[in-house]
């Protein structure tokens, strides 16, 4: 999986900004391992953190995220 930016949606600015700091998520986002895509949505997970985010057009967007 290839993406030039990473953006937020107004989702995630709405109901999950708070859950972790914007630069940690970013940080997450490129060292977990563990992406599969299902569609058009991509989840990225560790023991600790689920993410799902939607690439389009090679912009990573952020819709969820939420701690286990």
């Amino acid at each position: 999986m290839y993406w030039e930016e990473i953006r937020r949606t107004e989702h995630y600015e709405e109901y999950h900004k708070g859950t972790l700091p914007w630069s940690e998520v970013i940080r997450l986002i490129y060292t977990i391992k563990n992406k599969r895509k299902k569609g058009d949505k991509i989840e990225i997970e560790d023991d600790k953190v689920y993410m799902l985010c939607e690439l389009k057009e090679k912009i990573l967007y952020v819709i969820n995220v939420k701690r286990k």
